[in-house]
């Protein structure tokens, strides 16, 4: 079991790395192949769409091909386009490698969390979901650092050329490893009452009393083109919307706008059409009936909003308002992914002894507890203070990170996971994606309400203003020897510097804020979690 788990998480790895290992390398991008770096942006864009388009319907397509071929398909897919993407010689060409790098990427996540849930035990599917914990988590934070490495020593390209030996390495373990879907099923099932029906092109199709128990059990040969046009449009000009939003700024751009009303309407007619029309629906949002199921995708997407807002704002904070460099910067996440690391197994031992609800619930109050320390921040903040409270939320991230898995899946039936883990990566990646597109938005947004509120406190009747400014004066007019003129002017223009940095920090005070209130909100809802595993 455990030689799958490493050769199934290898490629999901190297995949959530991709998510941001280019961002650091876009001005490289530009440079070398002529573009501005505004266009060198679609690179990061065109990943995500083609990636977001693909994850929903990861289980549907699992079923379809079978999972272990539509697995190997992925990695097939991400490995073979890294290596064009590294090659390309134009920028459109990059682009276009980037699209079926995400659509070959974006099924590995859900498609490993299945395999996991179907190859453990339920009572080892917490060490499991740790591990696969460890790859979601840790992949992000490496990404920044090591494509600034990469960047810097070897060349941009080989932040895509590093994905080749990966890949290859995985296909070649999974195709030998990876059991097919409908064998999983057996050994790992074998109490469930009814016979499975036998498997044909490598999917197992399941009894009449496993897919009556969420959801419906539909037709293999119907296919849902409703749902697949409404997947591709909803979901991928969404993602556009939150990905180019605030460099458009937002609903001035008539893209923006036009892909917003997109989005509202499409997905409207895919909630529409996968709950009410289809016959064979490509997205099984009938399994949200569950109550574990859906509480864990609406604390998963409210999580990871938070989590990956935090893993945006603390590295722009250090190289925007302390003048980190973008090494250092990226090092700042260092030690709370090695203590996430190394408190992760600790979890699943805990979970033996502790409620599950309990560690949740306290994960995310520790949570609120770290953003409000961070809420605290200040512009003379040192780097030892930022490093304990980001390990201080890593720890609280690790407590409810592996329960929160482990209880998404610990009542859905037989043969459902793989839809189920197409659901619940829908959820995580959508809470990510919104998260860092609202806190970039508060940082831009929010800084002209602050510097406004601050000016109207400096003025020229103000004593403490007035002091201010003649010892900035005379400090200019001994230090450059200016004329007392120009020294004044010159201490006016870096009081409105001063002014204005105190607005930003304001900005990444407000965004703390909302994360603290985030999670002081869900917590609660830990403790609606049913513990009782349904038996079928």
């Amino acid at each position: 079991m455990w030689l799958i788990a490493g050769a199934v998480i290898l490629a999901p790895f190297m995949e959530v790395l991709d998510t941001s290992i280019a961002n650091v390398a876009l001005p490289y991008m530009a440079g070398s192949l002529s573009a501005s770096e505004d266009e060198a942006v679609w690179v990061l864009t065109s990943y995500l769409v083609a990636n977001a388009v693909v994850l929903p319907m990861s289980g549907w397509l699992s079923g379809r091909l079978g999972r272990k071929r539509f697995y190997l398909l992925s990695v097939a897919m991400f490995t073979a386009s890294s290596l064009l993407c590294g090659i390309a010689p134009t920028l459109g060409l990059l682009i276009l490698f980037r699209i079926v790098q995400g659509l070959g990427g974006g099924g590995l996540q859900p498609t490993t969390q299945a395999i996991l849930a179907d190859t453990f035990p339920k009572e080892r599917l917490a060490a499991a979901f740790t591990l696969y914990s460890v790859v979601i988590v840790l992949a992000p934070t490496l990404g920044p650092v090591l494509g600034g490495w990469l960047s810097d020593n070897w060349g941009w390209r080989w932040i895509f050329f590093l994905n080749v030996p990966c890949g290859v390495a995985a296909y070649l373990l999974n195709r030998a490893l990876q059991p097919d879907a409908d064998r999983v099923h057996n050994a790992a099932h074998t109490s469930a009452k009814g016979a499975q029906t036998p498997a044909r092109d490598g999917k197992a199709l399941p009894n009449a009393a496993q897919a009556s128990a969420i959801g419906t059990h539909t037709p293999a040969h119907t296919t849902d083109w409703g749902g697949i046009a409404g997947i591709a449009l909803g979901l991928g000009c969404l993602e556009f919307v939150l990905d180019r939003g605030e460099r458009l700024d937002w609903f001035g751009s008539r893209a923006i706008t036009v892909a917003a009303i997109v989005s509202v309407v499409a997905l409207a007619w895919l909630v529409y059409h996968e709950l009410l029309r289809a016959k064979a629906p490509v997205l099984q949002l009938r399994m949200l009936r569950e109550r574990n199921f859906a509480l864990a995708n609406a604390m998963v997407f409210c999580t990871y909003f938070a989590r990956y807002a935090s893993t945006a704002l603390l590295p722009d904070f250090t190289h925007d308002m302390l003048g980190y460099t973008a090494t250092d910067s990226g090092l700042v996440l260092s030690p709370g992914s090695l203590s996430l690391l190394i408190f992760l197994p600790l979890t699943t031992w805990l979970m033996k002894r502790v409620d599950a609800r309990a560690l949740i619930f306290g994960g995310l109050m520790l949570t609120s507890y770290a953003f409000w320390r961070l809420s605290g921040l200040e512009l003379g903040v040192d780097y030892a203070t930022i490093v304990r409270l980001r390990i201080l939320e890593s720890v609280a991230v690790g407590l409810f990170l592996t329960p929160l898995s482990v209880l998404a899946f610990s009542r859905l039936a037989t043969g459902k996971n793989d839809a189920a883990a197409s659901l619940f990566g829908l959820s995580r990646n959508l809470g990510s994606a919104i998260g860092i597109s609202v806190v970039n938005t508060i940082l831009v947004r929010r800084a002209q309400v602050h510097a406004n509120y601050l000016a109207a406190h400096v003025t020229a009747t103000s004593l403490p203003v007035l002091d201010a400014m003649r010892s900035q004066s005379a400090r200019m007019a001994t230090a450059g020897g200016d004329a007392p003129a120009q020294a004044a002017m010159r201490a006016m223009g870096a009081m409105y510097a001063e002014l204005g940095r105190q607005a930003e920090m304001l900005c990444y005070i407000d965004c703390f804020h909302l994360l603290m209130g985030i999670s002081l909100t869900v917590a609660p809802f830990a403790l609606l979690f049913a513990v009782k595993k349904r038996r079928g």
